[in-house]
């Protein structure tokens, strides 16, 4: 339209059609008409900057959809409908995102045919064009709640949800678009968790080594010199951060925050306790930022215990001074909330 508008204005110009001037516009002083050009070109930046801003808002530079605990069981089809419904959702609302993410529990038990279910509806239903990242749960590791009889380990669970997933490992890197992706995991099962602490609160805490902790400190130094977000994700919260984060990762999590918070950048992502999203403290800013993404499954609060209608997650849009996190509410189609963080470029250091 833009083009448009100039292009009529050039053709007055060149082809002579000139409103024809009254004496008293006649009259006009060399500084006024000066001034008439001048408020002329004015609203012509002015508009090419209004087009520009509104290219911003629709056109992130990257673009990801956010869900978790989607809990795919085969006994249990209600949970693969929700999940269903979540992508079409996504698809619908943003349908060219680039990265879809999953922040773990995939699965109810880390079951083969679990995974396989999840493969299924994920491709059935998926942005065929996006990118994946896809985080471990702690529900990944339970095949021995289901199954006392299985004698599989805690190697064989690691190789299953590399294979059914498409990954590296367990805790892995990835560049997408230019973006440093990042997932951090707890290392043990549920059952050599119970094994090894003797206490049924730490079986859903994220265990992780010193080899791991290691190479997340050399990860994250590669971006120092960066101001773009890092996405970071890490299946349980942070204990005392975010909404739910009383069911935190605990062990040394608080080691991995201090470390985080050496990278300003950083955006954390957790899952695990299904607290809703409405809540204000669902995302926290304290040195970096950390998300609570919810559940696909169904919510949960201590106070109100398992809300089964309830599906949410989130399209996050990532512009050059911001990161924009829209809550999606897919049981109802319609957005919970939008919250903005900016960047800072006085982060970046020499």
């Amino acid at each position: 339209m833009l083009k448009f508008i100039i292009s009529i204005f050039l053709a007055m110009d060149v082809f002579g059609f000139h409103q024809v001037p009254s004496e008293q516009s006649q009259t006009k002083t060399g500084t006024q008409q000066q001034k008439q050009s001048t408020e002329t070109t004015e609203n012509v930046q002015q508009v090419v900057a209004k087009q520009q801003d509104e290219t911003d808002d629709t056109n992130p530079d990257l673009q990801l959809a956010v869900i978790s605990d989607t809990h795919i069981s085969t006994t249990k089809q209600s949970v693969v409908k929700k999940f269903e419904t979540a992508l079409q959702d996504l698809n619908t609302v943003a349908p060219e995102y680039d990265v879809l993410a999953v922040g773990g529990d995939m699965t109810d038990h880390g079951l083969s045919s679990e995974y396989d279910l999840f493969n299924s509806v994920l491709k059935a239903n998926m942005n065929q064009n996006a990118s994946t990242f896809m985080v471990i749960g702690n529900h990944e590791w339970m095949e021995k709640k289901v199954n006392r009889n299985s004698n599989v380990t805690d190697s064989q669970l690691i190789e299953r949800f590399k294979s059914k997933m498409n990954v590296p490992g367990i805790y892995y890197d990835q560049s997408i678009q230019g973006y440093h992706f990042i997932t951090i995991a707890g290392e043990k099962s549920e059952s050599t968790m119970l094994s090894t602490y003797k206490n049924e609160a730490d079986a859903d805490s994220a265990y992780i080594s010193d080899e791991q902790f290691n190479w997340l400190e050399q990860t994250l130094a590669n971006d120092a010199k960066s101001t773009k977000p890092i996405f970071v994700f890490l299946h349980q919260p942070i204990t005392g951060t975010v909404y739910g984060s009383e069911w935190g990762a605990g062990l040394e999590d608080q080691k991995i925050l201090a470390l985080l918070k050496k990278y300003p950048q950083v955006i954390l992502f957790s899952g695990h306790s299904h607290y809703p999203l409405n809540d204000s403290s669902s995302i926290v800013q304290d040195g970096i930022t950390m998300v609570n993404t919810s559940s696909v499954a169904y919510t949960y609060t201590k106070g109100t215990g398992k809300n089964t209608v309830q599906s949410q997650g989130y399209v996050v849009n990532v512009y050059d001074d911001r990161v924009e996190f829209k809550a999606r509410e897919f049981s109802t189609g319609t957005w919970i909330k939008t919250v903005t963080i900016p960047i800072s470029k006085a982060n970046q250091l020499n």
